[in-house]
């Protein structure tokens, strides 16, 4: 059975967070194993992320530090329950997917019906349209 990895918006933002993937070399730097060589010889995120893209489909050593790394820092260790309960109201698509893989579940985006409109607050900042209007001139 072919193990399916992570999808390219998943490692997107597991890349944009800075704490995640530094945290994922640090760890794996810190192993008594031969991965631990070649996390040392690499430090930018480019070569990090491309190293890690490459390990986590072929060695369950360095898939399981992602998933813990993912765990103990975005999820604060809180995978027993739902993803609901954690109080992200609009998860990123990339963090929903990971969530997905530690616990099973498939959290749902909030509807759009349920997103608080954005409230305009005085001194109002003007849109382009406004301006291309002359107001605010």
């Amino acid at each position: 059975m072919a193990r399916s990895g992570p999808p390219a918006y998943a490692w997107d933002w597991f890349a944009r967070q800075r704490l995640l993937w530094r945290e994922a070399r640090s760890r794996l730097t810190a192993l008594a194993s031969p991965v631990a060589s070649r996390y040392h010889a690499v430090d930018t995120r480019a070569e990090v992320l491309a190293l890690l893209r490459t390990d986590y489909e072929r060695d369950p050593l360095v898939r399981n530090v992602v998933h813990g790394v993912v765990t103990d820092v975005v999820f604060l260790g809180r995978t027993s329950g739902r993803f609901a309960d954690l109080g992200v109201p609009n998860a990123p698509r990339g963090m929903r997917w990971w969530w997905s893989v530690l616990t099973g579940e498939t959290p749902e985006p909030r509807p759009a019906s349920e997103v608080p409109a954005r409230q305009r607050t005085e001194p109002a900042q003007l849109t382009l349209d406004e301006v291309n209007q002359g107001w605010g001139g």
